[in-house]
């Protein structure tokens, strides 16, 4: 215990067996960390059958890097960082490719520095198969290995659409014992993309577990747009599996234009039934720090007045609510027509 308390406080308690989030507490004195040790522990046990854990530094206003890499028995190459800062509960919400914190020349000497990291760590683990590198980035530029995730993960997406490769064709190539079909020296990136993970939840009413029936499901479509699902019209939403309902990813010459194409295409898709996350996402990417590209980890605790909805009053709701059902065009015709009998009157008069 005084090894860990020696790393000084805050500090964060992770799962050894696994992640997005599950068995992740944070400890901001000597005195909780036995009792979140005994919760975490517990977590760890019912998400990942492994009790086991481990206790790092936390750096309160870090920013999220990873690096995807690809290995075979003869070599490691990388596909560039993912920008995955802004999350909710340490679970991603967006993701985006390549990192807005890299700009400028010294932007990419740094943007070299942790994607070779990532490389030397994999190679010396003779990693083969597609994997992502982890690692915290500070405002002062230093960076630190958080961990590998040895499997494909949720945001490959946007790496497969700035880098044009098939990551799961390569993860299968390599699993058949052949070698990964590019090099080091041909991977280019081109453009911008990024991620936005729909979920079942109230995003305005404390992020509650939303179930219910995909009454009509209408995804965009276009070019540079993806939308990753197993979803179907009629298909029953419960709380058996995890609240992530699909993936919408976007691809565009640069951030900002990938940005105004994921409002527009948040904007057209349609998932009537369940509450999702949607609008939530919009205010996100509408926000001044998100476009600017100036944030951490902590976005979202530090915006949440801008990202939370307001609740209207009784008066704004019924007033929403006749507007919306006197713009209904079914209802304006019916408010013309003469109802019967005496529509059927005629030209008969008392």
């Amino acid at each position: 215990m005084q090894a860990v308390t020696d790393l000084g406080f805050p500090l964060v308690v992770k799962a050894s067996a696994g992640g997005g989030g599950k068995g992740m507490s944070i400890v901001n004195t000597r005195e909780e960390l036995e009792s979140t040790l005994r919760v975490a522990r517990s977590e760890a046990e019912k998400y990942f059958g492994d009790d086991r854990v481990y206790v790092e530094r936390y750096f309160p206003s870090a920013r999220h890097i990873e690096v995807q890499v690809l290995g075979d028995s003869q070599q490691v190459v990388h596909l560039g960082e993912r920008e995955c800062s802004i999350q909710r509960r340490f679970q991603k919400i967006i993701e985006e490719s390549p990192s807005p914190v890299f700009a400028g020349e010294a932007g990419n000497k740094q943007r070299e520095s942790i994607c070779q990291a990532a490389v030397a760590i994999a190679s010396a683990a003779h990693y083969t198969s597609a994997g992502t590198v982890e690692f915290l980035y500070t405002p002062e530029g230093e960076y630190f290995f958080l961990e590998m995730n040895t499997r494909i993960q949720v945001e490959h997406p946007v790496t497969e659409m700035v880098y044009g490769v098939d990551l799961v064709a390569e993860q299968i190539r390599v699993a058949a014992g052949h070698s990964i079909s590019v090099k080091q020296n041909n991977l280019t990136p081109s453009g911008h993309a990024i991620e936005c993970r729909l979920c079942a939840e109230d995003a305005f009413n404390r992020f509650m577990p939303a179930t219910g029936k995909v009454l009509h499901l209408k995804a965009p479509s276009g070019e540079g747009i993806r939308f990753d699902s197993g979803l179907y019209q009629g298909q029953d939403i419960t709380t058996a599996f995890d609240p992530m309902l699909a993936k919408l990813i976007i691809h565009a010459s640069s951030r900002e234009e990938a940005i105004t194409r994921m409002i527009k295409a948040l904007r057209e898709l349609v998932l009537l039934g369940i509450d999702t996350n949607n609008e939530y996402l919009i205010r996100i990417l509408e926000h001044p720090a998100f476009s600017s590209g100036e944030f951490d980890t902590a976005f979202v605790e530090r915006y949440v007045g801008d990202l939370v909805a307001s609740i209207p009053d009784r008066d704004q709701l019924d007033a929403l609510l006749t507007a919306a059902l006197l713009s209904d065009r079914k209802v304006q015709l019916l408010e013309k027509v003469t109802p019967q009998p005496y529509g059927a009157i005629g030209y008969w008069r008392n």
